[in-house]
């Protein structure tokens, strides 16, 4: 057997770092994927349509990891969820964020979302929590 130089064991070492990188990336966006989707109760083309993504884009995402680029939107949602868990019924959250509402212009949560992103939401919240 050949005796493998110190940079080629560095480059088997890096690779095998952004490979388990890359894993542990693909985990947590998938995980991030699957709270979004249970606090809302989201099909995976709902939540295609509020990342303006198609749904096999999505589907990519769980296996492979969110793209760098598009995980502050993803986070951003994340973030938006876990306040409606501390803050309402957990339960109701799906119905809620379906109903329309006069201060959103007649429309849902959800649409809101998907054509306006979470601004107007978290400025309807503050509304509601005051």
């Amino acid at each position: 057997m050949a005796k493998r130089s110190t940079a080629q064991r560095i480059a088997d070492i890096y690779t095998n770092v952004e490979a388990a990188r890359h894993y542990v990336d693909a985990t947590a966006g998938a995980l991030q994927l699957t709270e979004i989707r249970e606090t809302f109760e989201l099909s995976r083309t709902e939540l295609s349509h509020l990342l303006r993504r198609r749904a096999a884009t999505i589907a990519k995402w769980e296996h492979r990891g969110i793209p760098r680029e598009r995980q502050a939107s993803v986070e951003t949602l994340v973030d938006l969820a876990r306040l409606f868990r501390a803050r309402l019924i957990p339960s109701r959250i799906p119905e809620i964020v379906r109903t329309p509402d006069d201060w959103l212009g007649g429309r849902t949560m959800l649409q809101t979302l998907a054509q306006d992103g979470v601004d107007p939401i978290y400025a309807y919240l503050a509304r509601l929590f005051r």
